[in-house]
């Protein structure tokens, strides 16, 4: 068995990252591998944000990644340093998600035998 880590640095709706996120976790997970958690570090943390849509033809990312953290009991943590400086506040996140300091990041990645970025590129 494979654990990894995803680190999200992409925004929501910018960028299909957490489309691919929770896909490729899905696929990760029926292969019998883990997700120890995946954490959201710069406008990666608007990934977090409870969102109220109720427009059929918009995806609900964050309830897409709320169901999945919580489905297969995966931890998912937003840095608490940007967080702070998009003015997002713990009552706004979703279910399960908390703020965690870089390390955090340290101790998903110490459990982890991979870690794979997600961000806008380059």
């Amino acid at each position: 068995m494979v654990s990894f880590t995803f680190v999200v640095c992409a925004e929501s709706y910018k960028y299909e990252a957490m489309d691919t996120v929770i896909n490729l976790g899905e696929a990760i997970i029926k292969k019998g591998h883990q997700i120890i958690g995946i954490f959201f570090y710069g406008s990666g943390v608007y990934n977090i944000k409870e969102r109220k849509i109720k427009d059929t033809s918009i995806r609900n990312l964050s309830e897409r990644l709320e169901k999945f953290c919580n489905k297969h009991n995966t931890e998912f943590a937003a840095c608490s340093t940007w967080t702070s400086f998009t003015g997002i506040k713990s009552e706004e996140f979703v279910e399960g998600a908390h703020q965690e300091g870089l390390g955090g990041l340290s101790l998903m990645a110490a459990n982890s035998d991979k870690i794979i970025f997600f961000g806008p590129g380059g």
